[in-house]
């Protein structure tokens, strides 16, 4: 906006061109599979092998592979992944109520299947209400005011601290503390009225809208954690004259040590109290209570007891992670979303007899698992933003219910539609390179799995790797050391090298060896070949093509090139959306655009001698003409020139005579 110029002087403006487009990551998959433990149906982001093992188990689930492929995965060089795993079970649930019969906390048995498990909620109070709103004795002044110095009675000058407001008998004002000295209170502002002694010193009246009080705990000891940061506190001015009842959570806190036997706590709310309420000894007490619940946990012989939770995250204990976290526990809890407009403290927990809730679980069964349940798992993940590979070993295993071809167009699906990621392939185990009669081969798989922009590819044939424990190697899909390969050279080589000749780390072997001519069939066909050149060699990958039936997309690194390209520059134009459609908004976007591909040229992802000769960014007149400006369009074309892997390296030579020429310039 133009500066608004009124009196003549210097003024300054501020301008910034378009925000830097920042690459985004290209090397973060998504595996899809069996585990024997872990949450089901759930996305669950791993940064090393270790956390893997921790979260889904020490050892693979017989028979299935995702265990294999995710350790082949960080073995590779890979460095972040997703885990879901995939499963036709259902947990118990347990809803527990409010104290207005509402739900507000929502229950999971943590394995699926019918659990036996049995919830009991209870009402607890550190803070019993033998609790009061802390009032001084009356505090008799034993000499004339002099000035804003009032000396109280031996030893009643520890009641009071700095900040505390005061009021006096015959004094109309309220005073503030500003100093103690020993029975000597320094006030704000000389009193209006002068004392002859007698007059009686209190804490003043605590009106609507204020937020701090003191208290005075009805227990010699409290225990941890009874009034903290987080705590609900209830304040009970119901017996007094047009008293009421609040609640509220307290901000902060601090503890006052009046003498050896007695501490008082300074507490300010986090929202204004409502009711008011008076000091004066002889009034009715205000008494105080501390809002915590207990949920005990009960399945057969086993009891565990969370105690005195809260429901605030600053609370120090706050019901999710004592809950959640616990390695042992058998339930995981969460507040019901959106929350019901109760207010405190009828919004916590209420107390609640041992009951089983519903629905029911229902328990995992492997062998009857269908395409279904590795689709719902693969659409979890479509809200994950970060996924850039998605790989499923565990659709190949000879599930009666479960038809590979499907989950592996389910999967090419995905990717196409979102846009933004890439699907790895395993080859059916057992297969032959070719068709024989009736018999499929490994070019039959192929021909079911097409991707017409080339968002997939399909690898041949299965690894030998270690077993998890002790015995013979034994045979795993790919996908999950391919995988690991393609973090390993985006990393080091960029998403425009194509993730071809690399050594397969972690494997013995492979399933089958094949000749040149072999693999050149298998090639042509887009089916990506691992293998041993000699024997006692390592496993190679040796090919880089994807499923596509449009010959443009036939690389692996040219389809992947693109989705970075396309997300990076969508991601990092988006601040100019709703920005005025004019030559302005045009020539940032130029700009901006130009220097994220100049540097994607000179990284070696685009072909030209020069910047002009590997891409153009066109925005003008002719792609945005006044109708589809009037329609809040913006069109801009971009044209780059992808490098392409040198897959073939053909070598002239030939027999060269010798000799010499000789000219004369």
């Amino acid at each position: 906006m133009a500066v608004q110029t009124t009196f003549p002087g210097v003024y300054i403006d501020e301008f910034a061109p378009g925000a830097p487009i920042e690459g985004v990551g290209t090397s973060t998959p998504a595996f899809i599979g069996i585990t024997p433990r872990g949450d089901l149906d759930t996305p669950t982001k791993l940064a090393s092998w270790q956390q893997f093992t921790q979260i889904f188990g020490d050892e693979p689930s017989p028979g299935f592979f995702l265990w294999h492929a995710v350790r082949g995965f960080f073995e590779n060089g890979g460095q972040v992944c997703y885990v879901v795993r995939a499963s036709n079970g259902t947990y118990d649930n347990f809803r527990l109520p409010d104290r207005t019969g509402l739900p507000v906390l929502s229950a999971r048995a943590r394995a699926p299947g019918v659990s036996g498990i049995t919830i009991d909620a209870t009402i607890n109070h550190l803070l019993p209400i033998t609790s009061t709103v802390f009032r001084p004795n009356a505090a008799a002044a034993v000499s004339v005011a002099l000035g804003r110095d009032i000396t109280l009675g031996a030893g009643q000058g520890a009641e009071f601290r700095p900040s505390d407001q005061i009021n006096i008998t015959t004094v109309p004002e309220t005073l503030d503390v500003i100093r103690i000295s020993g029975d000597k209170l320094t006030v704000s502002a000389a009193p209006s009225v002068l004392l002859g002694g007698g007059e009686i010193v209190r804490l003043a009246d605590v009106a609507a809208g204020a937020r701090t009080i003191r208290i005075q705990p009805g227990i010699p000891v409290l225990p941890a954690n009874a009034i903290v940061p987080g705590t609900v506190l209830t304040l009970d001015a119901s017996a007094q004259a047009g008293g009421g009842v609040y609640a509220g959570v307290v901000e902060s806190v601090n503890a006052e040590r009046l003498s050896a036997l007695n501490t008082t706590y300074r507490v300010t709310f986090r929202q204004p109290i409502t009711t008011g309420f008076t000091m004066a000894p002889g009034d009715p007490a205000v008494t105080i209570e501390s809002q915590e619940f207990d949920i005990t946990v009960m399945q057969g012989a086993s009891t565990t007891t969370y105690s005195a939770l809260s429901l605030e995250g600053v609370h120090p204990n706050f019901f999710r992670p004592r809950i959640n976290d616990d390695p042992v526990g058998l339930i995981t809890v969460d507040r019901i979303d959106p929350p019901a407009t109760v207010p405190l403290p009828d919004s916590l927990p209420d107390t609640q007899p041992a009951a089983a809730f519903g629905p029911v679980g229902v328990a995992e069964s492997i062998s009857t698992m269908t395409d279904g349940d590795f689709i719902d798992a693969i659409d979890t993940l479509r809200l994950i933003d970060d996924v850039n590979l998605l790989a499923v070993p565990d659709c190949l295993t000879g599930i009666a219910g479960v038809i590979t071809s499907n989950v592996q167009q389910a999967m090419i699906a995905h990717c196409e539609q979102l846009g933004d990621r890439f699907a790895v392939l395993d080859s059916e185990p057992g297969l032959p390179l070719f068709e024989v009669g009736v018999d499929p081969g490994v070019d039959t798989q192929r021909a079911g799995v097409d991707s017409s922009r080339g968002y997939a590819a399909l690898y041949y044939p299965w690894l030998r790797v270690r077993p998890a424990t002790v015995g013979d190697p034994i045979l795993v899909p790919p996908s999950g050391h391919v995988c690991g390969i393609i973090a390993r050279s985006d990393n080091t080589r960029g998403v425009h090298k194509a993730p071809a000749n690399e050594i397969v780390n972690g494997t013995m072997g492979v399933e089958r060896t094949m000749s040149d001519v072999e693999q050149g069939q298998l090639n042509i066909k887009g089916i990506n070949v691992l293998r041993v050149f000699s024997n006692g060699g390592r496993v190679v990958l040796w090919g880089a093509r994807t499923t596509a039936t449009d010959r443009n997309w036939q690389y692996v690194n040219v389809r992947r090139l693109f989705l970075y390209l396309e997300e990076s520059i969508g991601e990092g134009i988006r601040w100019a959306v709703f920005e005025p459609n004019n030559l302005g908004l045009w020539q940032k976007l130029r700009r901006t655009i130009t220097e994220f591909l100049t540097r994607a040229w000179r990284d070696g992802a685009l072909f030209g001698a020069t910047a002009e000769e590997a891409f153009y960014v066109r925005i003008d007149e002719t792609l945005n003409p006044f109708s589809e400006q009037a329609l809040g369009r913006l069109h801009i074309e971009i044209g780059v020139r992808p490098t392409y892997p040198a897959e073939f390296i053909i070598v002239r030579i030939g027999i060269w005579s010798g000799g010499k020429d000789v000219t004369e310039g």
